[in-house]
């Protein structure tokens, strides 16, 4: 078995080695695709194709490593191994999918050294098969893995091609007799559920993955194997907090262990629970990655995912808009969850250890969030901008508008040791088509207004009154010109009015309405601070 292990670990770094390589690739591909709304359904077509002939062949070498590591009660065949590798494919790679996608897969085999386990490998690949929250539908291979878990509509009516057309009832629930098979019964007491109720709106991703991932292994592996990745995947339920008598969501997960498999001895349990809470650590794991970077993309690959319109090519600038304020909020629970993002029993992690994880997910959410409160402030003057020359912002596509370029303040230098201006000047390192790496105009405002200035016209912003133009007002009318004759280049009608804004606003009158290519009076009027 150790020789086996052994054998195991070393096929797994050459697979994922070649795996973070494809990656890459693929992800370049995606941007292309992602970018250009004239691909029709063939290129697309073509595309997925290309991806799957890619990860494909490597999830299955995955899988038969990681099942044959197990000792397996039959042999797992090539076949076996295609329509496995196939379905995680396929349930992961869908449209509205950025961060929970393959890539997250092979990013947590990049940065958690659990290849030596095949457990939390299995754990990796199955853990996020199922994200209802974001993909809106089951694909049919998961509705027919699903059936006897979940209550489908009665009136399941026959297809044009003979199948039957499964539909869910919703709000999902369990069936009333999902406990009935031996192997469900356990998942849903593992994750505290009980048949014949409503699915809760925490963990249903997650209870889902681990139901499809179970059914699908459950012919070659053990019952106790079957019930530690079932645990694994119960662990990676995010942010809980202690239950009201101070025990933790790993503490709860032993306890229910202990009802689940009663004839399992203490250590296993002890080892099945920290099990469960490394692969919670390792799905956490960019939030207390030293690279940066890696931590910067997976919270811009989330976008889209709390956003799905950012993602058309035509998304209006007031959807950016409403974005980022809303990234602020979210940013300020993390920071206040960050003690519940880890997890942690009997001392694994250690306490230094969990510890220097906290305390580095503490800065990289604060270093984001300075970075975010420049792109705020950046949607903010745009908002204006675009008002007060009458356009409207619930239509005009703001792509555009982030591409701007500004003069150069000063150049870019790898010894500047601020972290926020190398992010807005340098740029991010992954290429999403919704927002530029680079953002030129948001170097601008920070270099001209320093992050205190930044803070305080960001407030102004968040507490004028509706229709109002109290960030125009609040600053220095020199920026504004040079942000505004920027504009004028993505916005051609309005140039005369953009390129000479300062002549084109009294300061210290009330601001006037503005028509399609002129002002009503002769003059905007917008107070000045100075």
């Amino acid at each position: 078995m150790h020789k086996m292990l052994n054998q195991f670990k070393l096929l797994s770094i050459h697979l994922i080695s070649k795996l973070i390589l494809s990656t890459f690739i693929i992800e370049c591909i995606m941007t292309r695709v992602g970018s250009n709304s004239d691909n029709n359904a063939k290129e697309v077509f073509t595309s997925v194709a290309a991806m799957s002939s890619v990860f494909v062949p490597r999830l299955k070498g995955m899988l038969k490593g990681s099942i044959q590591a197990l000792s397996p009660s039959m042999p797992f065949e090539d076949e076996d191994e295609t329509a496995l590798a196939t379905t995680i494919f396929e349930s992961m790679y869908t449209p509205g999918r950025v961060y929970h996608s393959m890539n997250h897969v092979f990013n947590i085999l990049e940065h958690c050294d659990i290849e030596h386990n095949p457990i939390l490998v299995l754990s990796v690949l199955y853990h996020d098969i199922i994200y209802y929250s974001v993909d809106k539908i089951f694909q049919r291979s998961q509705l027919e893995l699903l059936e006897g878990v979940l209550v489908f509509e009665d009136d399941n009516n026959e297809a044009k091609d003979g199948e039957r057309l499964l539909v869910v009832k919703q709000p999902l629930a369990l069936a009333s007799n999902a406990q009935d098979d031996p192997i469900i019964d356990m998942v849903v007491r593992l994750f505290g559920l009980e048949a014949g109720k409503t699915l809760p709106g925490l963990g249903t991703n997650e209870f889902l993955s681990a139901i499809i991932g179970i059914r699908v292994v459950s012919k070659w592996l053990s019952h106790p194997h079957l019930i530690q990745l079932a645990a694994c995947i119960e662990g990676t339920i995010a942010f809980r907090p202690p239950s009201s008598d101070g025990k933790t969501a790993m503490d709860r997960l032993y306890d229910r262990l202990v009802i689940v498999a009663p004839n399992q001895s203490e250590g296993w349990l002890v080892e099945t629970t920290h099990l469960a809470a490394t692969m919670a650590n390792c799905d956490m794991s960019s939030f207390d990655s030293i690279n940066f970077d890696f931590f910067m993309d997976s919270n811009w690959s989330l976008i889209p995912e709390f956003r799905p319109s950012i993602l058309q090519e035509d998304c209006p600038l007031r959807e950016y808009y409403e974005e980022f304020l809303g990234m602020e909020g979210r940013t300020k629970f993390l920071l206040s969850a960050v003690t519940n993002i880890f997890q942690v029993f009997r001392d694994v992690p250690s306490e230094n250890e969990l510890s220097a994880k906290q305390d580095k997910a503490r800065a990289n959410l604060y270093l984001v969030n300075d970075y975010a409160q420049v792109r705020r402030l950046q949607l903010m003057v745009l908002m204006e901008l675009v008002a007060i020359v009458g356009e409207d912002s619930d239509t005009i596509p703001g792509r555009p508008f982030l591409n701007l370029e500004l003069p150069e303040t000063r150049p870019y230098s790898e010894d500047d040791e601020d972290e926020v201006r190398k992010l807005l000047d340098n740029g991010r390192r992954a290429i999403f088509p919704w927002d530029p790496v680079r953002c030129s105009m948001g170097t601008f405002l920070y270099d001209r207004l320093g992050k205190n200035g930044v803070n305080a016209a960001v407030d102004v912003g968040k507490n004028k009154e509706s229709g109002s133009y109290a960030l125009l007002n609040h600053l220095p009318n020199d920026i504004i010109d040079v942000i505004a004759s920027s504009v004028a280049d993505v916005l051609p009608g309005r140039s005369d009015m953009l390129s000479q804004f300062s002549n084109n606003v009294v300061y210290g009158e009330k601001v006037m309405q503005i028509s399609n290519d002129r002002l009503v009076s002769e003059k905007v009027t917008c107070a000045s601070s100075d």
